[in-house]
């Protein structure tokens, strides 16, 4: 009996030992390796970029007089430039600018501007030699050097920065209106013009 106790305890003993060995054994290894983090769960698919936006210019006969108005304030070499592209984009929209849009322009630089850039392409129509008795000299100058406006020819000053060459043969009944314009114009300026463009 007393041999069974010993043997007992002696089992005990060594799986104790055993036990303390596997426990050590454990912490002084070197902790796992970390792995790949886990995978994201599945969701909706993930749309792609937007590609981004383009902006693409709006152009309409108001943002063309805000043009002018812009170049009007921006350094005189530049202005004719601006009053030539102007031009080129109403070239289309003549006939409209005249009747609508240039009459109702508050600023008399720019209604000359819009007169000039609109009225070199319907020179000798009654809506732009309407514009020859214009309340603004510099309005009426405009539209004396359009009627005239050659694409060689003599420049003529309108504004600084906006010399407008003149010396088209002039239809009868344009240069009619202009010498009738000439004999009621009382501003110098505009005087200047009329002789300039009915010598040709």
């Amino acid at each position: 009996m007393r041999g069974l106790v010993w043997f007992c305890l002696l089992v005990a003993g060594v799986a104790t030992g055993v036990l303390g060995v596997l426990v050590l054994k454990d912490r002084t290894q070197p902790p796992p390796e970390a792995g790949p983090p886990p995978a994201p769960a599945p969701g909706p698919p993930t749309p792609p970029p937007a590609a981004e936006a383009t902006l693409r210019a709006y152009e309409t006969t108001g943002t063309l007089v805000e043009d002018l108005r812009d170049a009007l304030a921006g350094p005189p070499e530049a202005l004719g430039a601006e009053v030539c592209r102007v031009s080129d984009r109403l070239k289309e929209r003549a006939r409209s600018v005249l009747v609508g849009v240039a009459p109702e322009e508050a600023s008399p630089k720019v209604r000359a501007l819009l007169v000039l850039a609109a009225g070199r392409h319907v020179p000798d129509e009654p809506i732009l030699l309407a514009f020859l008795r214009d309340r603004e000299a510099v309005v009426r100058r405009a539209a004396t050097l359009a009627a005239a406006q050659a694409d060689e020819g003599t420049p003529f000053p309108l504004l600084t920065g906006v010399d407008v060459p003149v010396g088209r043969a002039l239809p009868p009944a344009t240069r009619l209106a202009l010498e009738e314009r000439l004999r009621l114009e009382e501003d110098e300026g505009v005087r200047g013009a009329l002789a300039a463009v009915l010598r040709g």
